[in-house]
């Protein structure tokens, strides 16, 4: 049992036409989310509900704590200190 060669090439270029639309669409749907940030709008952006970082009291009292464990203090901005946990 042969196939048929101009069958076997509709078949690909049917497949190559759906992969090129879903290609296309997949580009097209991508581009969207690439849209600048006005410099007006970017005061909203750095609200603290934006922040990563942790609470300010604890994100300092980790600090604290690791630079006792670690025996060493400063680096971030704090002054020097001893390997107590002391200021």
């Amino acid at each position: 049992m042969r196939t048929d060669p101009s069958r076997v090439r509709r078949a690909l270029t049917r497949r190559r036409g759906a992969l090129a639309a879903l290609g296309l669409a997949a580009l097209s749907l991508g581009s969207l989310g690439c849209q600048g940030v006005d410099f007006t709008e970017k005061e909203s952006l750095g609200g603290p509900l934006m922040d990563l970082d942790e609470d300010p009291c604890e994100a300092h009292f980790r600090q604290k704590a690791g630079d006792s464990r670690e025996g060493s203090a400063g680096g971030r901005g704090a002054g020097a200190g001893g390997g107590c946990g002391c200021y």
